[in-house]
């Protein structure tokens, strides 16, 4: 069961932390949440865009600044 033991190695080792990344493009979070989870940057930048201007900017805007400023850099 060589490729199941490879797989679990490399999910733990993917999923192993939340934090924002030091190679995104506006403070690293949503580099970090694609790290993270798995979807694709794109997804989660298009949809970061998208909430913002829908909702305004106090809750997404504020939520992404509070985990700019709460979560680790990587």
């Amino acid at each position: 069961m060589k490729y199941h033991e490879d797989y679990y190695e490399y999910e733990t080792a993917r999923r192993s932390k939340l934090g924002r990344s030091v190679n995104g493009l506006v403070l690293g979070v949503c580099q970090g949440l694609s790290d993270w989870s798995g979807i694709p940057v794109g997804i989660i930048r298009i949809a970061a865009i998208i909430a913002l201007f829908t909702t305004g900017f106090f809750p997404v805007g504020f939520f992404y600044l509070l985990l700019a400023v709460l979560l680790p850099a990587k």
